[in-house]
């Protein structure tokens, strides 16, 4: 148990660092479920566990000085919990935003407190031209209020909350679980659904429309349809591109 809550701890550490290597999508729960299932010793479910969270989380992104909730503590604890209980998806999608809410506060916290430090830090290197020291302070300060807290509370949280959430899961009414079964049915849903407000418009309903009659009325798999989504974009790209060209030519004739 200690062993993979220090694993557990490191995979929340190590996932946080696209502050600085950029945005790869490592700290998304469908990679995070995958690593906490390995660590876990089921890799199937920590896999399904994921892809059942990226379904829910799949439109958290910050959005201006809007901050989703943080889905790095979210994903994790939602799997490791879900997998050590062995109660599946319904109660890694009803611990997942919760935690993800919790963690939020407290990484709002550090940011606004501890994280000026480092800025004004790295503010006296660069008016110096020590732009190495600048760096160091970048690293430093998203390690310590990043990465570091985020490994320590996923490590401790699932350390000593296995056996407390083995005894409320116990103590749930059966009606309430089946509840949770039902709600993990929908919750997903609406994930997709926060997704395409933010994506659709006139332009893009079409296809939207188009992937739906193909998969409801043509019986193709989901891996198809997103084979021929890719194929259509890559031939939309070359049109548009080709549009251009011939535009420019035009354009030069007339001179």
């Amino acid at each position: 148990m200690l062993i993979q809550a220090i694993l557990i701890g490191l995979i929340a550490m190590f996932v946080t660092f696209e502050w600085m290597f950029g945005t790869n999508l490592g700290s998304r729960p469908i990679i995070t479920g995958m690593l906490v299932g390995l660590v876990m010793g089921d890799l199937k479910t920590g896999i399904i566990l994921g892809a059942t969270l990226e379904m829910v989380f799949i439109g958290s992104i910050t959005l201006g000085a809007a901050v989703p909730p943080d889905v790095i503590t979210g994903g994790i604890l939602g799997a490791a919990f879900a997998i050590s209980t062995g109660k599946g998806a319904d109660v890694a999608l009803a611990l997942a935003f919760p935690i993800a809410t919790l963690y939020l506060v407290v990484d709002n916290v550090l940011t606004l407190g501890i994280l000026p430090f480092f800025l004004h830090k790295a503010d006296n290197y660069i008016e110096k031209g020590d732009f190495k020291g600048m760096e160091r302070m970048h690293i430093l300060g998203g390690f310590v209020v990043k990465s570091l807290p985020r490994g320590i509370i996923c490590a401790v949280a699932f350390y000593l909350g296995t056996p407390v959430m083995n005894r409320v899961l116990e103590a749930i009414p059966e009606f309430v679980q089946n509840g949770l079964v039902a709600a993990a049915g929908f919750i997903p849903a609406l994930g997709i659904a926060l997704l395409a407000q933010m994506i659709l418009s006139k332009k893009t309903m079409v296809y939207f429309i188009l992937g739906f009659a193909l998969a409801a009325y043509l019986k193709i798999p989901m891996l198809g349809i997103a084979m021929m989504a890719g194929c259509l974009a890559v031939i939309l790209v070359q049109m548009q591109g080709t549009q251009k060209v011939a535009v420019q030519e035009v354009e030069d004739d007339d001179f």
